[in-house]
Formats: structure tokens, C-alpha cells, sequence
């Protein structure tokens, strides 16, 4: 798991509600980011990444540039399996229609 876990914390559950567009823009938005990050951590713009791994050092980040991408990618599989099992039980169609 890529995703910080803090101890206890997998013993919580928390429930949101997303409308299907803010869920899938959000799926669009971390799909953007992980694509940003990870241009970032295999360090295609050695200048870019040695700020944005300062930026996230001065934050005190728990996450280094890699754990991050990483993380971001777990996040928007996480939300499309989400999306995915939320929609499970619902008919494509709608019966007698």
C-alpha cells in the first residue's frame, strides 16, 4: 500500500457521497496528477523534480516524489473501484422501459 496508513486508522471507515460527474472528474483530475508526478519522479525535468522533492521536503511531507506519484495512482484506482462497485447493482436498463 502506497497510501500513508497510520496506526488505527484501518479500524475507521469514513462514507462519501459523490455525484457520478464530481467522482469522474476527480478520476480525471488524479489521473492528471499521477501522469505530472510521475513525469516528475523518473526525472525527465531534473530541475522540476529536485523542486517539487524540496517543496515536499519543506512541507514535511511524509512522501517522497516517488510515494506520491505512487500514492496518487492508489487514490484514483481506489476511487474507480468505488465508482465501479457502487454502480454493481444497478441495472443497465430499466425494466419494462
Amino acid at each position: 500500500m502506497t497510501l500513508i496508513n497510520h496506526p488505527g486508522s484501518h479500524q475507521q471507515m469514513a462514507l462519501a457521497s459523490l455525484d457520478a460527474g464530481i467522482a469522474r472528474d476527480i478520476a480525471l483530475m488524479l489521473a492528471d496528477a499521477r501522469a505530472v508526478l510521475d513525469g516528475l519522479a523518473c526525472g525527465d525535468a531534473p530541475a522540476a523534480a529536485s523542486q517539487a522533492a524540496a517543496i515536499l521536503d519543506d512541507t514535511d511531507s511524509p512522501y517522497t516524489l516517488q510515494g506520491l506519484a505512487d500514492a496518487v495512482s492508489e487514490a484514483e484506482s481506489r476511487l474507480h473501484r468505488a465508482v465501479r462497485d457502487a454502480l454493481a447493482g444497478i441495472p443497465a436498463t430499466i425494466p419494462g422501459s
